[in-house]
């Protein structure tokens, strides 16, 4: 059996009044059954706010009380790939986005204005030369003694985001589809290493890699996702 509903607690938040992206869909995807499950969000997700899952076929759709369908959740097909190993911040990196152009200062992954120990302050650079995008990140305590594997998928999220943007320079992009393959969930306080990269785009929709490494090179997490653009 599944839940019957989740909830997205405010301090998840992607957009200051919706949930991280891949937060919500890590959340939908462990309250499903399956081992690879790809999640499709069809609105913002409410922070909250309970929201219903209910199996239609072979997908589980979430919808708010109004019936709404906020998210739908199906089995993944082929494996997820993931974007080579950079196991270091090269010194001559440069921000993905200059500061004071960041369109979600709040975002709990990658918002600049979140506090350590509150958001996960992954802030992506861009490899000279490179179509890499790449951070560091220590999982710190203020979610227990284990992190949540949504924890891992939204760590995932947002670096896949910044390598999309990089498609539409100026432009802002949404996730619209994510799945996550998770090895192994990083312990608290162990050094781990973000990478990023996208590969194509098409009309509004735009491919994105993410995958997360130990400090030694061990792949915890890999991510593939389409981010679709909302400048288009």
């Amino acid at each position: 059996m599944f839940p019957s509903s989740v909830t997205f607690p405010g301090r998840f938040n992607g957009p200051p009044f919706s949930a991280n992206g891949g937060y919500a869909c890590g959340v939908i995807a462990g309250a499903v059954p399956g081992d690879l499950i790809e999640v499709t969000l069809r609105r913002p997700p409410p922070l909250d706010t309970p929201l219903g899952i209910e199996l239609i076929g072979e997908r589980y759709e979430v919808r708010d009380a109004a019936g709404e369908v906020i998210a739908v959740a199906v089995s993944a097909g082929d494996p997820v790939e993931p974007v080579p190993a950079i196991l270091d911040v090269p010194d001559d990196a440069l921000p993905a986005l200059p500061d004071d152009r960041h369109p979600f200062r709040t975002c709990f992954t990658c918002g600049p204005d979140r506090a350590l120990g509150d958001g996960l302050r992954i802030f992506v650079k861009r490899i000279v030369g490179q179509q890499i995008l790449v951070d560091r990140w220590v999982p710190d305590d203020s979610f227990g003694d284990q992190i949540p594997p949504e924890v891992v998928w939204a760590a995932l999220d947002c670096p896949g985001g910044w390598a999309a943007f990089d498609r539409i320079p100026g432009g802002v992009a949404v996730l619209g589809r994510m799945t996550t393959h998770i090895v192994r969930v990083p312990e608290v306080g162990e050094p781990c290493v973000v990478v990023a990269a996208s590969n194509w785009n098409d009309g509004r929709k735009i491919d994105a890699h993410s995958s997360l490494y130990s400090a030694g090179g061990e792949l915890l997490a890999a991510a593939r996702a389409i981010w679709i653009d909302v400048t288009a």
